[in-house]
């Protein structure tokens, strides 16, 4: 068989998406779970995730976890938004606070 002399390539270093660790990740995940936040991070796959958790950063998302749009380069659920949580803005200002304390 002709395939079995293939040498395997590395992909390079900078292709790798490491795994999400450190204090800042935990803090933030901590907090994105805590207040029930919703993040773009999560709900658009996004592979820096642990790069921008990582450095403290998060992206929310208000008014829900569903978009009216319908991105094709976006993972974010495509729908009629649900009922509008009315203590949501507070949650996320609370966690902005938290976090940069």
């Amino acid at each position: 068989m002709e395939n079995e002399s293939v040498t395997k390539i590395k992909k390079p270093k900078w292709l790798r998406v490491k795994l999400p660790t450190g204090e800042n990740y935990k803090k933030v995940r901590g907090l994105v779970d805590e207040h029930k936040l919703h993040t773009i991070c999560e709900s658009g796959s996004c592979p820096n995730m642990g790069e921008c958790w990582g450095e403290g950063t998060a992206t929310f998302m208000i008014l829900g976890n569903i978009c009216t749009r319908s991105c094709g380069f976006c993972a974010v659920q495509t729908g009629k938004p649900e009922e509008v949580d009315v203590y949501e803005p507070g949650r996320v200002a609370n966690s902005v606070k938290i976090n940069g304390s």
